[in-house]
């Protein structure tokens, strides 16, 4: 947030405040990045739009460049949980098919190699070998319909 109390999503702030007494030369309004300042000061990377998240259900994602493990989203209303795609157990992603991650009934996220089953809000299993053990979480920004995780979420 800049001095004045304006926070516009995608701009950096300005490296030097206005001169005082409101005269003088300004800088040119900064443009927009791939990647903003964040979480805990870390760089964000855009991951989705909101809407390219179905209420109800999921969608993955692949690794971020030089990644090996993807991440997924789920949705719930303008809830929206992000984690990485391997299960506790032995690391293997959790979709059975192309942004399947949910039970048939929406209400948990499943493993499809033992079919472990975790809460939505939390990422805990609550079902199978791994039971007790947590889906790790990605910090996320929703700003302006955009999702931003971290830009080393997966890495």
């Amino acid at each position: 947030m800049s001095e004045d109390g304006d926070d516009r999503a995608g701009e950096a702030p300005s490296p030097r405040p206005p001169p005082a007494g409101g005269g003088g030369d300004r800088q040119a309004p900064v443009l927009p990045l791939p990647l903003r300042e964040g979480i805990g000061g870390r760089g964000l990377r855009a991951l989705c739009r909101l809407d390219d998240i179905p209420e109800g259900g999921s969608k993955g994602f692949g690794p971020p460049p030089g990644g090996f493990t993807g991440l997924f989203a789920v949705r719930q209303g303008d809830a929206v949980h992000v984690y990485v795609n391997s299960c506790p157990h032995i690391g293997t992603p959790l979709d059975w098919m192309p942004d399947r991650f949910l039970s048939a009934d929406g209400s948990h996220i499943i493993c499809a190699t033992h079919g472990a089953e975790f809460r939505i809000s939390d990422g805990e299993c609550v079902y199978g070998p791994c039971m007790g053990d947590r889906l790790e979480a990605v910090m996320i920004q929703i700003n302006d319909g955009t999702v931003f995780v971290p830009e080393d979420a997966g890495l």
